[in-house]
C-alpha cells in the first residue's frame, strides 16, 4: 500500500519536480556510493576550499534568485532522502546538495561538526548558502571541526 501511495504522490508532482526528485534521488545514491568506496581524503577535494573552522568568515552573499534556488534544492534533497532505500543521512545529503548548488553556481559552504552525547561523539554535516540552511539544519549544537567553501569565482 505504501508503494501505491508513493507512486501516486510522484505522479501528482509536476514534470519539473519529477525530474528534480529523480536527479536528487540518483545523486543521493551516487553520494552514498562515494562515501562507501572513497576515503574522506579523496572526497574532501570535491567539497571546495578547505578552511580553518575557527577562521572568521562572512556567509557568501546570495541574490534573491539564488536564495530561492538554494531553498528548493534543500527541499528536494530532503524529500529524495526520505524515499531512498539506502542510508541517506546528513553526509550524503550534504554531498548531494553541494553538487546541485555548484551546478547552479550558488556559493555555499559544507560544514562538519561533532557534539557529545554521553560518552559518544555524534558527527553531523550540513550545508549553508548565504543565510539559507540548505541541508542538515543550523548545526548550532555542534562544534565545527571542518569547513569547506565553494563559489563560482573560486574566492
Amino acid at each position: 500500500m505504501r508503494l501505491v501511495h508513493t507512486v501516486r504522490g510522484f505522479v501528482r508532482l509536476g514534470l519539473k519536480d519529477q525530474v528534480r526528485f529523480t536527479a536528487a534521488w540518483s545523486l543521493l545514491g551516487f553520494s552514498r556510493l562515494l562515501i562507501i568506496v572513497l576515503p574522506f581524503t579523496v572526497i574532501r577535494r570535491l567539497l571546495g576550499e578547505n578552511r580553518a573552522s575557527d577562521q572568521e568568515r562572512p556567509p557568501p552573499a546570495l541574490d534573491a534568485g539564488q536564495r530561492i534556488r538554494a531553498m528548493h534544492i534543500g527541499r528536494v534533497v530532503e524529500l529524495a532522502a526520505a524515499y531512498a532505500p539506502w542510508r541517506s543521512d546528513c553526509y550524503p545529503q550534504a554531498l548531494t546538495a553541494r553538487m546541485f548548488l555548484a551546478l547552479r553556481r550558488i556559493p555555499h559552504e559544507v560544514v562538519f561538526g561533532v557534539r557529545r552525547d554521553g560518552d559518544a561523539l555524534i558527527a553531523h554535516a550540513w550545508v549553508r548558502a548565504g543565510d539559507v540552511e540548505v541541508t542538515g539544519g543550523s548545526g548550532r549544537e555542534y562544534t565545527e571541526v571542518g569547513w569547506f567553501s565553494w563559489s563560482p569565482d573560486g574566492a
